[in-house]
């Protein structure tokens, strides 16, 4: 017992030099299956404009072509889907050797699992203030489903006004509605819910007018690809799960979602129909258990963006970081397209439990935490003062479901089986997104990230609210449209250029869902072979177990050997991986950046631009009013260029000292 007792202890010694190894092999993702992502040759990419939109897309697509031919000359790799709007390939079949071959070769810029994304399972609140939420809830629905009764039970009460009765939360919809342009006379702005698909025949999305349609498609010929955009008779949409047009939502949770972008803009509770003032455009990549892979998520956003869609509901998640989603949120953000994006359902602070893509950083990304009725946090949403922005309704909203025939006509139509309430943040995402429409629609000229910062700023505030998202508000309908309406468009407010901060374990294939025992998964199963033993291990188990665990111990022990050897280098100031965007100035050149490492005395960053050692440059780091003065210098240690700080504020020093606050130094 004694031997296994030392094992064990050699065995968790061990497993703390691979812990961050071990963490990122938990991530989920489909066996087999890789995403990849080839390089494209120099554009105007960075143009803000339609030329450089237009070279960026030619040079993609050009990418994907000849991944294609690379791809296909490595005999039995599948190819299951190209996108080439980002220059992609969904493949899989993929051998390890083939796999490592893709990763080295020069056209390929990384190499992604498939990771799984869900429906994030709503944890339902047991604090006093849920009580009281739900018994306030309880005699509200009571209240409006006593008014839906009446007139045959088709409605509510006939001549009444419309209401908005989704949600009993103070966020004054009913008065947006009254300073709103009619329907009739701007165009419908259409909202992509990327999700479990959509009753087409549910009477309320039906009859208002609000399914988006494809007239290349729609006038086109049956079994053709009329528009050439390389999915058959998408008349209404695409299904992602099942590469068909039909989108029928055997989930439920995409028809709840679309019915709550809807009944911003109108009361749809209320016969007959109202006709409606967005466009519902249903994209399919959740099955009817709510889960759905990366590949068709990004195939989705990547369909929405290129057929007119101005806005994107995705109440979904996972917690892996997926590159090419990364990549997906910011081919929407540089096209004009604002993202919604639920918070999750973990009670959970999103920095330390991520959840993607809620934490992505794009300028036009919105992502919406859950509130309840009477302006609470609900129990089980998640926050992040930073990487969440905004509280909505969440928690016991009304809408739409899929009920078979009962809901298709509004001379059959029964409201207890096509209406229901769910909570989430999945709910409060799509009000949001039904509000960035509305206020588009408004103002048809604002660019997303005008749009989303009118919604961040078009809100109620509260001490509740404070601690939990970066806005400290939940959003306000009438502020958000009388933002909208007042906005004067000028020179002087444009989108900035976004360059990602990409995290650095993506592009390996360690994500994967299936592993070769390696690193602390080895000496893991090493002991647990000699633990399911009956008595002592034999001396062939111990020899066996030790030869591993020193075959293991090998590199580590020689990489630090290696580096007793090399001279100790004293900093002056302690440096910590810290991620910013930057604005460096180099003579009269002006260049987007991203700091990889950050201290009071320099920083290093990420840049293909040419710099020579001595430059002297000026920075401006994000989050920060102070410009700081620099210049190059060549580091050995860690062969790359970086910047020492000669003329730094002490307001700067200060806000690099509180970012670095409980971060552990690097060596």
């Amino acid at each position: 017992m004694q031997k296994i007792k030392f094992v064990r202890l050699v065995v968790l010694l061990l497993s703390i030099g691979f812990y961050s190894r071990q963490v990122f092999s938990q991530n989920i993702a489909i066996s087999g299956e890789y995403i990849v992502k080839f390089r494209v040759k120099a554009t105007n990419v960075q143009v803000v404009g339609k030329a450089g939109l237009v070279d960026a897309d030619t040079a993609n697509k050009s990418a994907a072509e000849k991944g294609e031919r690379i791809v296909t000359a490595l005999k039995g790799i599948g190819i299951r889907e190209k996108i080439q709007a980002g220059g992609m390939l969904h493949i899989d079949s993929v051998t390890p050797e083939k796999l490592k071959f893709l990763e080295s070769h020069p056209d390929v810029e990384y190499v992604e699992p498939n990771y799984l994304l869900s429906l994030d399972p709503k944890q339902m609140g047991t604090s006093q203030d849920e009580a009281d939420e739900q018994a306030a809830q309880n005699a509200f629905e009571a209240q409006a489903a006593a008014a839906e009764a009446d007139n045959s039970g088709l409605g509510v009460t006939a001549g009444a006004s419309d209401s908005y009765t989704q949600s009993a939360a103070n966020v004054q919809v009913t008065n947006s509605w009254a300073i709103e342009k009619p329907v009739s006379s701007t165009a419908k702005v259409t909202v992509a819910v990327v999700d479990s698909g959509l009753d087409l025949r549910h009477v309320v999305f039906a009859n208002s007018g609000s399914i988006w349609q494809n007239m290349a498609e729609v006038n086109g010929i049956t079994g053709v690809d009329d528009d050439n955009n390389g999915y058959i008779d998408d008349i209404n949409g695409w299904n992602f799960v099942d590469g068909s047009s039909s989108m029928y939502d055997d989930n439920e949770h995409g028809t709840h979602v679309a019915g709550i972008v809807l009944g911003v803009g109108q009361d749809i509770f209320k016969f007959p129909v109202r006709e409606s003032k967005v466009r519902i455009m249903p994209l399919k990549f959740l099955d009817a258990n709510g889960s759905g892979s990366t590949s068709s998520a990004i195939s989705a956003i990547y369909y929405a963006v290129n057929n007119g869609a101005k806005v994107i509901n995705n109440s979904w998640g996972g917690p892996s970081y997926s590159r090419s989603l990364h990549d997906a949120y910011k081919y929407a953000y540089d096209r004009g397209v604002v993202l919604v994006t639920a918070a999750g359902n973990s009670n959970a602070d999103i920095a330390s439990t991520p959840m993607y893509p809620a934490a992505l950083d794009a300028p036009s990304n919105i992502t919406v935490a859950a509130s309840t009725s009477s302006d609470r946090k609900a129990s089980f949403s998640n926050y992040n003062t930073s990487l969440v922005h905004v509280f909505a309704p969440g928690y016991s909203i009304r809408s739409t479901v899929p009920s078979g025939s009962d809901c298709y006509s509004e001379s059959t139509f029964v409201a207890s089986t096509c209406f229901y309430s769910l909570s989430g943040t999945s709910m409060a995402a799509p009000f949001v997104a039904g509000l960035a429409a509305l206020a588009i629609r408004e103002m048809p000229s604002l660019s997303a990230y005008t749009i989303r910062n009118l919604i961040l700023t078009g809100i109620d505030t509260s001490s509740y609210f404070s601690p939990y998202v970066s806005t400290g508000g939940r959003v306000n309908a009438l502020k958000v449209i009388q933002g909208a309406q007042g906005y004067v468009v000028s020179s002087q407010s444009p989108s900035p250029v976004y360059n990602p901060v990409y995290k650095l374990e993506t592009g390996s294939s360690s994500g994967s869902s299936v592993q070769t025992p390696a690193g602390c998964g080895l000496v893991k199963a090493v002991a647990e072979e000699i633990s399911s033993q009956q008595g002592p291990p034999s001396a062939a188990q111990m020899v066996y177990a030790m030869t591993v665990i020193a075959l293991m111990a090998a590199p580590v022990l020689l990489a630090v050997g290696l580096r007793t050897k090399k001279k100790k280098v004293v900093r002056q100031h302690a440096r910590y991986s810290i991620a910013k965007q930057l604005m460096i100035q180099i003579g009269d050149q002006v260049i987007q950046s991203a700091s990889e490492t950050l201290s009071v005395g320099g920083m290093s960053f990420s840049s293909d631009i040419q710099v020579t050692k001595g430059q002297k440059i000026k920075v401006k780091i994000a989050d920060s009013n102070d410009e700081v003065e620099g210049e190059i210098v060549w580091s050995s240690e860690s062969n790359s260029f970086g910047v020492k700080f000669t003329n730094i504020t002490d307001s700067l020093k200060s806000q690099i000292q509180n970012w670095s606050t409980g971060m552990v130094p690097l060596a």
